[in-house]
């Protein structure tokens, strides 16, 4: 590749990852500007729940359809379209009049916003198809950065600034992305002359993809549970005060990102299915020492196990599956972060009815059970994988 070539090749990572970032941001902007909505559309803290709900399950259904529709129109369409609607549906939300018109905008920005997502991750294996899992590692790091430090931010924005001029900046930064990807060229569609819907059938009936779509359910399940019952544990089981509980939160994310940064490098000497294997057993290692913990010093050294361990499983499981379906590597990316999405909906919400009538401890066992699967699931991976079986799948 001449210099031209790696330098173009430069700024569309960079737009990947301003998409990744973004994506981050849109995830999280609810929550910390949660208290000015409520404020200003008074509505209780049962309907502010509710507005996750239509963030959120919005997302599922559109990664499954971004999927295809990249491998047939490609990547371009979709990040820039779907930064435009996140913009446009910020816009709105800043001016809102009413709780109903609030929910559908926020339906707007989960679907532009897994748009955006699904066309970034697809994106960095086109250009880093020599080693597609070191590149997504990276990417991931722009996620969590504005997943974990933006909130912050835009807290004290709102706090110094107000709502509507927060919402503003933010319109403005993933409107850029937008822009920026209309004006760059894009490696083209894997299947521009036109796409097959009965490969898409046949793709989620492959045995690969479905072994891969448990791994990233199993895992994502994991991230999930652990995410969002730590801070409660810490503090119902262990004592914690909710100041210390918000530490120990950002130090779980922050150990995530340093385990991507890790990572990136790592599969440049290891395989991601064998380094998946292996730190799925380190997950595991971690859970047990968060759960039997009765000082927070031990939760949270198991917090960091498991956020270093965790960090590598959904960039190297997209990874893998890039490196074995290239040409409708989008369908594929679609059908196993759709899985991993709905992980979301089904074992913290079992969590919940478990603490509920015991402890939050006895709840987070069945994250430990979640775990033991993992190894499972990947270890199957391996030996399907070694057994060529995906040989044929190769597109």
């Amino acid at each position: 590749m001449d210099v031209q070539g790696r330098t173009a090749t430069r700024y569309l990572m960079g737009t990947a990852c301003a998409g990744l970032f973004t994506f981050g941001i849109l995830t999280s902007f609810l929550g910390a500007t949660l208290p000015e909505l409520s404020l200003r559309l008074h509505f209780d803290l049962a309907r502010g729940g509710a507005l996750f709900a239509f963030l959120y399950f919005p997302q599922i259904p559109m990664v499954f359809l971004a999927g295809p529709l990249i491998d047939r129109f490609g990547k371009k369409p979709l990040l820039a379209g779907g930064s435009l609607l996140c913009a446009a549906a910020l816009l709105g939300i800043a001016y809102a009049p009413s709780y109903g018109v609030m929910a559908a905008l926020l339906i707007a920005l989960g679907l532009g916003g897994s748009s955006c997502m699904t066309a970034s991750n697809t994106l960095i294996p086109d250009l880093y198809p020599e080693n597609p899992s070191s590149a997504l590692n990276l990417g991931g790091v722009s996620y969590g950065v504005g997943a974990i430090f933006f909130p912050w931010l835009v807290a004290l924005m709102a706090e110094r600034l107000g709502l509507v001029p927060t919402l503003w900046v933010i319109t403005l930064l993933v409107a850029g992305v937008g822009v920026v990807a209309l004006g760059q060229r894009f490696p083209p569609a894997g299947a521009g002359e036109g796409f097959d819907w009965r490969e898409a059938r046949r793709l989620a009936l492959n045995p690969g993809v479905i072994i891969l779509a448990i791994v990233l359910f199993l895992y994502s399940s994991l991230e999930v549970s652990t995410s969002g019952w730590v801070r409660l544990y810490v503090e119902r089981d262990l004592g914690a005060s909710a100041h210390i509980s918000k530490i120990i939160f950002t130090i779980f994310w922050v150990a995530m990102m340093v385990g991507r940064l890790a990572a990136s490098q790592i599969v440049k000497f290891v395989r991601s299915p064998d380094l998946l294997l292996g730190v799925s057993l380190g997950a595991l290692g971690g859970l047990l020492l968060v759960t039997t913990a009765h000082s927070l010093a031990v939760a949270v050294a198991g917090l960091m196990i498991c956020g270093l361990t965790y960090a590598p499983f959904f960039p190297c499981t997209a990874g893998t599956a890039s490196s074995y379906f290239p040409k409708f590597f989008g369908t594929v990316f679609g059908i196993i972060m759709a899985s991993g999405l709905a992980a979301g909906v089904v074992l913290p919400p079992i969590i919940g009815y478990v603490a509920r009538s015991t402890t939050v401890r006895a709840g987070l066992w069945l994250v430990v059970a979640t775990a033991v699967l993992l190894i499972a699931a990947q270890a199957v991976f391996l030996v399907y994988e070694r057994r060529r079986l995906l040989q044929g799948s190769r597109q």
